[in-house]
């Protein structure tokens, strides 16, 4: 009897074995079928994102940026200068403002007469890097003449990597108030031109006469020994 019971037992443990070996090979399969379509559908979606991020790197890396702004003319510390500037790397055409930009308005504490808006019609191009300075005036005049912060819209045509022209549209803000407290000095180059030119007598202005009579002096003193050679 034992021994028809241990025979029973050992043939039913045997068959749980067999069944659990044929459920081990059948899961495999399906496990395998399962990431291969998550590698199917995953791996375009990777590729196709890899390629989105690429092209919008390129498109801003070739879209033109421009920039208006007043500054300190770097020469002159009393002037300021209107500078219109492309920051990016594409050429922008057909560069148009919503308005006409100031300029040539001088005075340091008040307005003086004069001044005028300027490139209503635009710019034909701004190539990339390429930058337009013009006079913009004093900080009196500017001052005065804006009282408030000017903006301007900015349009302009580009293309893109693909060479697909677009339009593009941006705002600046016109102001000299960033300008009031800046501390204003003339370049070194002007500064000597200015003492050499300037109504008010300095060192340089002095030694400019010396040498200059100096030199006459030794024109005089050559001219008198040629004088007493010939005689």
């Amino acid at each position: 009897m034992n021994m028809v019971l241990i025979s029973q037992n050992e043939s039913h443990f045997s068959t749980q074995i067999r069944d659990s070996y044929t459920m081990d090979i059948n899961i495999g399969p399906n496990v395998t079928n399962i990431l291969q379509t998550l590698f199917y559908v995953v791996s375009p979606l990777v590729t196709l994102l890899a390629v989105s991020v690429a092209y919008i790197a390129l498109i801003k890396q070739s879209r033109p940026h421009i920039l208006i702004q007043y500054r300190p003319n770097p020469n002159i510390g009393t002037l300021i200068d209107l500078v219109i500037e492309n920051l990016g790397s594409g050429l922008a055409r057909n560069v148009k403002f919503s308005r006409p930009l100031p300029v040539n308005y001088f005075g340091n504490e008040t307005a003086d007469d004069g001044g005028i808006d300027i490139l209503s019609e635009g710019l034909p191009a701004i190539a990339a890097g390429q930058h337009f300075i013009f006079c913009g005036g004093q900080f009196g005049g500017l001052n005065e003449k804006l009282q408030q912060p000017l903006e301007i819209q900015i349009t302009y045509e580009y293309r893109n990597p693909l060479g697909i022209k677009r339009t593009r549209k941006e705002t600046c803000i016109l102001s000299v108030a960033h300008i009031r407290h800046m501390p204003s000095r003339d370049s070194a180059e002007h500064a000597i031109v200015d003492a050499l030119k300037g109504p008010n007598t300095t060192t340089l202005q002095r030694i400019q006469r010396e040498l200059a009579n100096i030199s006459r002096a030794l024109g005089n003193i050559v001219e008198t020994q040629e004088n007493e050679n010939t005689g």
